[in-house]
């Protein structure tokens, strides 16, 4: 365990904190966790790092993941796995809707279809990538060798689920991208150790 006055980098701050590394760098650029910049990264007191999760509503802490399809049964059973895992789920029945829902609070996580009428999901990438760079996405599709498919590939970090995705397949997507679940921190643990 280190000690309270150690300084952690991003990734044992992510370890310590039961979370995924971009997480916290997200919250260190919007200045909404106690962090400093040391040359190209974020640096946190593991002292001040405690203090501010102790302070933090559980409620609060859930990772929001926005899932963005025109595919109501797609959307439910998406959002419905996020929920049962403990995260907030966001939904959105097209590119412009999701687009809103973004700009309004940055999610951890984006579950993104390519084709939807209005604007598809490489026009959502090419929209959001300059604001959220690092945001992670998952396009979720039947076209994975489509043009839509190479053109959203061009805005990365995204993974592919080919639909129909599983239920497994969503949450095991879910685990590797934000790390263990709310739910399995909650059952595990009362907070960092």
């Amino acid at each position: 365990m280190p000690a309270d006055s150690e300084i952690l980098n991003a990734r044992q701050a992510a370890s310590f904190l039961g979370t995924h590394v971009e997480t916290v760098r997200r919250l260190a650029r919007r200045g909404a966790i106690p962090s400093f910049k040391v040359g190209t990264d974020w640096r946190f007191s593991m002292d001040a790092l405690r203090r501010w999760f102790e302070q933090q509503d559980p409620e609060g802490r859930a990772s929001s993941v926005v899932v963005i399809d025109d595919d109501p049964e797609v959307v439910r059973s998406i959002a419905r796995t996020a929920e049962r895992l403990g995260y907030r789920a966001q939904r959105a029945s097209n590119g412009a809707e999701g687009l809103e829902l973004v700009s309004r609070e940055t999610p951890e996580l984006v579950f993104l279809d390519l084709v939807m009428p209005g604007k598809n999901g490489p026009e959502f990438l090419e929209e959001r990538r300059p604001a959220h760079p690092d945001l992670p996405v998952v396009i979720v599709t039947g076209y994975p060798d489509s043009d839509l498919m190479h053109r959203a590939a061009k805005h990365p970090p995204i993974m592919l689920l080919s639909k129909p995705a599983t239920p497994e397949q969503i949450e095991r997507t879910m685990r590797t991208v934000l790390g263990d679940p709310p739910a399995a921190q909650k059952a595990g643990r009362k907070g960092p150790v």
